[in-house]
C-alpha cells in the first residue's frame, strides 16, 4: 500500500467535515508555480512532523537510511516500510493494508491527513 501524509493548515480542518475527499482531489506534487502556490495555501511544510518521526525511527534497531529513503525492515515479520520525506508530504510504502507511519504522526497532531496513492 502506498500513501502520502500531508499537514493541513488549521483554517481548512473544518472543510474536511463537509468535503472529506477534497484534500485527495486538490493535492498534487508541486511541478510548476501554480500547483506550488496552491499547495502553499492549503498545506504547511511538515518540518516538525518529520523531526518527530525521525526521532522515533532512529531509536529502532531495524531502521536504515539509504539515498533519501528511510527503511524499516522487521526481521521477525519480514515487513518492510519505505519512507521518503519531501517538503509538503511524506511518501510511505507499507506491506498490506497497514498505515503505521500515519498512526505515529497522528499522535503528534490532528492536522495530518493521509492521501492514498494509486
Amino acid at each position: 500500500m502506498k500513501y502520502k501524509v500531508v499537514y493541513l493548515k488549521d483554517d481548512y480542518l473544518d472543510l474536511l467535515n463537509y468535503y472529506p475527499h477534497f484534500i485527495e482531489w486538490i493535492y498534487t506534487t508541486p511541478i510548476d508555480t501554480y500547483t506550488s502556490k496552491q499547495i502553499e495555501l492549503l498545506f504547511e511544510p511538515i518540518q516538525e512532523g518529520k523531526k518527530y518521526l525521525l526521532k522515533i525511527l532512529e531509536k529502532r534497531e531495524d531502521y536504515q537510511y539509504y539515498h533519501g529513503v528511510h527503511i524499516l525492515h522487521n526481521l521477525l515479520t519480514d515487513e518492510i516500510i519505505h519512507i521518503k520525506m519531501n517538503e509538503y508530504d511524506i511518501e510511505v510504502k507499507e506491506n498490506d493494508e497497514k498505515h503505521d507511519i500515519f498512526d505515529i504522526l497522528k499522535q503528534f497532531s490532528c492536522n495530518f491527513y493521509m492521501i492514498f496513492d494509486n
